[in-house]
């Protein structure tokens, strides 16, 4: 395999915008105000975004809401 110049992370939308980018995440504005935490993972075969472990900054009532594999949302208060 030859050298790699350039790696696209292809996580945005026309309208978003990128506020930070660490050795941890990636914070993404999108479109309608809200805010993705992408973590973005290097392993033994290159890159790739960790789906599983997303964050969405959105609009609530102070509430965390998680999604199970099942699509069965758990609410925190």
């Amino acid at each position: 395999m030859g050298v790699i110049f350039l790696i696209k992370i292809g996580i945005m939308n026309k309208g978003d915008e990128v506020l930070t980018v660490t050795q941890e995440f990636i914070a993404v504005r999108r479109k309608n105000g809200e805010v993705d935490l992408v973590k973005i993972v290097c392993e033994e075969n290159g890159w790739r975004v960790d789906e599983k472990n997303m964050i969405r900054i959105g609009y609530g009532n102070n509430t965390v809401t998680a999604k199970t594999d099942e699509d069965v949302s758990i609410v925190n208060f």
